[in-house]
């Protein structure tokens, strides 16, 4: 029976998280497994998926954000804690931000050590995650990842190493609040778009910009499959070489919106004159420079909201 209170929800997705000695967690385990409990909240656990997140399709983000927003709208409901998988954490953060836009805290949390090992960073994850749900600071930051004792906007946040404990970051501002067992701390508020999406416009690709040719040659192989968008990493603060830029500009004249961000994790960008002439947008929204697969859920979400070219260019710029 729930207290007066409310309960937490927590929806479990799979990961290296669940990784457990005798195989996958369910939620009741990956609850119990937790260092730390609220004494009197209730913890509702289920088991959405039990995949590796590298595995995840644009159906399974829209599954995760369409349970989420049911969890959320629960007047009893204080917030929900989704255990995933690290490999694509930051891209179904963004996209449950997006598809959702929550009033209530839903916070992200994993694990860089399988539960079975030594030194399992799990179960102080998700009590970690769970404070954030209960702290009043939180409850205004949207969609959030908790990782190694830092709190991450879901705008901001990204992997930066394959094995560390303390593999994601925030950019240049570094995390939105640090979390103890004793307090949350939020050090500022994060940036949000403020959009709602309806869906994900799945026909978007990600192109990395390198010496040579190849990178222009999948721009315009992209272009000619369709793609509805394209998102470009591009060198330095956001150098193109001159045959990149004429496939990104006839792309767009062939109806595609093209937004470009920088291959650099950190630093502010701003497009070359020529890209700039040509009228590509730079993957900047609500003040942050998006890495590139956030970028392209954003363009994704945009796209499947049904937005145009132009639509897209006045909501990005005022947004800037």
């Amino acid at each position: 029976m729930d207290t007066e209170r409310g309960y937490i929800q927590l929806i479990a997705t799979g990961g290296t998280i669940s990784a457990g000695p005798d195989g996958p967690l369910r939620a009741a385990s990956i609850i119990k497994m937790a260092r730390r409990l609220p004494a009197d909240v209730p913890i509702r656990g289920e088991d959405l998926l039990t995949v590796p997140s590298s595995r995840f399709g644009v159906g399974d983000l829209h599954r995760l954000a369409e349970r989420v927003n049911e969890a959320v709208s629960d007047e009893s409901c204080l917030g929900v804690v989704v255990t995933h998988g690290t490999d694509s954490m930051e891209e179904s953060a963004i996209a449950v931000e997006l598809l959702g836009a929550p009033t209530k805290p839903v916070v992200f949390t994993g694990a860089m050590v399988p539960t079975r090992d030594a030194g399992a960073d799990g179960p102080m994850n998700v009590a970690d995650a769970l404070d954030c749900v209960l702290s009043e600071s939180a409850h205004k930051l949207g969609t959030v990842v908790v990782m190694n004792q830092r709190i991450h906007a879901a705008l901001d946040v990204r992997k930066l190493h394959t094995e560390n404990k303390d593999a994601f970051a925030s950019g240049d501002e570094g995390p939105i609040g640090l979390i103890s067992p004793e307090a949350v701390e939020i050090v500022r508020q994060p940036a949000r778009i403020g959009f709602r999406s309806s869906k994900l416009e799945e026909s978007v690709e990600l192109v990395t910009l390198t010496t040579g040719l190849g990178g222009a040659r999948l721009i315009e192989l992209a272009a000619q499959n369709g793609a509805r968008g394209i998102v470009i990493e591009a060198f330095g603060a956001g150098n193109m070489a001159e045959r990149a830029t004429k496939a990104a500009a006839c792309a767009m004249e062939e109806g595609a919106v093209v937004l470009v961000t920088s291959r650099v994790p950190t630093g502010d960008m701003e497009l070359d004159s020529q890209a700039a002439k040509a009228g590509l947008l730079p993957a900047i929204a609500a003040g942050r420079r998006l890495p590139g697969p956030s970028a392209r859920i954003l363009l994704m979400a945009l796209l499947g909201e049904g937005l145009d070219q132009e639509q897209i260019r006045t909501l990005l710029i005022q947004g800037s």
